[in-house]
């Protein structure tokens, strides 16, 4: 069971060996199925973190909500996605380049 609280970090070892996916977010969703087409927006599922991709936006607790997004454009799913996975770091770059 989850709650509204939970943590989602970014970078978690394991949310990189398949379990989070980047998907075209459903308009709807019945019995686990799109209905109705897709948004035009991106949304990482992370099993791992306790999402369950055959849930709405609205089914999941707000912490996974939060993960899901959504992302207006496919460039900014993928961003969301790869910090998620750690393939980039949450910290901004400091110091000028060399």
């Amino acid at each position: 069971m989850h709650n509204d609280f939970m943590a989602i970090r970014h970078g978690v070892p394991g949310h990189d060996n398949g379990t989070a996916i980047l998907r075209a977010r459903p308009a709807r969703m019945i019995d686990g199925h799109v209905d109705g087409g897709y948004t035009g927006q991106y949304e990482v599922i992370c099993p791992a973190c306790g999402d369950d991709p055959n849930l709405s936006h609205h089914q999941v607790p707000r912490g996974l909500q939060k993960l899901r997004g959504p992302s207006e454009s496919l460039a900014s799913g993928l961003a969301a996605f790869e910090l998620h996975i750690g393939l980039v770091d949450a910290a901004p770059a400091t110091g000028a380049p060399t």
